[in-house]
């Protein structure tokens, strides 16, 4: 019977040493690993169960310090076991959550009319620079964004309303390209649906950061923010902008054609509110995306002409590039 009184006393010492409430401080946000560094599960006795570390890059749940100014933070790692760890302070940094921080200013009322910049890209010619991309390696002649202008964003200006309302630590991963650590949108599944076509970048999250960085600036919810921007989006490729480019696959292309075909679809002085954006690859230079500037209630079903028409004149950027297949080349 002594034995396991014995036992009893040297499992809760165990419990004891190992125990954090003792020596920490909780905290709450994410902890980003520069490095690779062993993820503890002592610090005293410098163990390591599964021989765990961090990964470059990587955002972690924080748990807790080990004293007031922390040489490690206790962080939890999905797949150790157990999941709770020491890591060194200087192995990354700490991105506070939005619990320990004031509460954000309540938003500003926003207009009826407010400017907005539609971004939409040249599928092909974002892949030839980005090949390794999950929406590239999965690219075909056959796909929409072959033949059509795929959605990039649609950005409520000026350009400094960002991240509205969001806390800092959503904040700190768009700004950082950890678009994992941005929570998902809640989108319908039908929207889902025309987000994989017309936003071929979703598959690399990219609505996540659309919709945190200016989405959450725009007077309405995130259903209305991406349906409002396919509707604007589908009205340029059904109109003569998207034969231009259809009929131009693989040839040089100018501003003025472009601009020209706005004219043609939204009215005269429709072009001068369109800016091209070109990139060079060797030495071809690329079309890789317009920019249409907007003005107007586009939550309340403004029509496009009526948008862009209402927007400033803007130069035209870029004054020709060619228009990239799929593939490289």
């Amino acid at each position: 019977m002594q034995f396991p009184a014995r036992l009893a006393a040297a499992a809760l010492a165990l419990l004891a040493f190992f125990s954090p409430a003792r020596a920490s401080e909780p905290m709450d946000g994410s902890f980003v690993a520069s490095r690779s560094c062993e993820a503890l599960l002592s610090i005293r006795r410098a163990t390591n169960p599964g021989n765990v570390t961090t990964a470059p890059g990587r955002s972690y749940q924080l748990l807790a310090k080990n004293k007031k100014k922390p040489t490690h933070y206790r962080i939890e790692i999905p797949g150790a076991t157990p999941p709770e760890r020491w890591v060194a302070a200087d192995c990354g940094k700490v991105a506070p959550g939005a619990a320990k921080q004031a509460a954000p200013a309540p938003a500003q009322p926003k207009p009826v009319a407010l400017s907005y910049v539609l971004a939409l890209s040249w599928q092909p010619a974002f892949c030839e620079a980005n090949p390794g991309k999950r929406e590239c390696r999965r690219q075909t002649a056959a796909r929409y964004d072959a033949s059509y202008l795929s959605l990039h964003g649609l950005w409520p200006q000026p350009s400094s309303l960002a991240y509205c309302n969001l806390s800092p630590a959503v904040r700190a991963a768009g700004e950082g390209g950890r678009w994992h650590d941005i929570p998902p949108v809640e989108l319908s599944l039908s929207t889902r649906a025309d987000l994989e076509q017309m936003m071929p970048g979703s598959q690399s999250m990219l609505e996540r950061h659309e919709w945190a960085k200016h989405g959450s600036c725009y007077p309405a919810d995130a259903e209305a923010y991406f349906r409002d921007s396919f509707r604007l989006m589908k009205e340029i490729n059904a109109s003569p902008v998207a034969d231009v480019f259809r009929r131009n696959i693989g040839r040089r292309v100018t501003a003025n054609d472009i601009r020209a075909a706005f004219d043609q679809g939204f009215g005269a002085g429709a072009g001068n509110r369109v800016r091209l954006a070109c990139r060079d690859d060797g030495d071809r230079r690329l079309i890789a995306e317009l920019t249409i500037g907007l003005k107007g209630d586009i939550p309340g079903g403004s029509k496009l002409s009526d948008l862009i028409l209402a927007a400033k004149p803007v130069a035209p950027g870029c004054p020709a590039g060619f228009l990239d297949p799929v593939g490289p080349q």
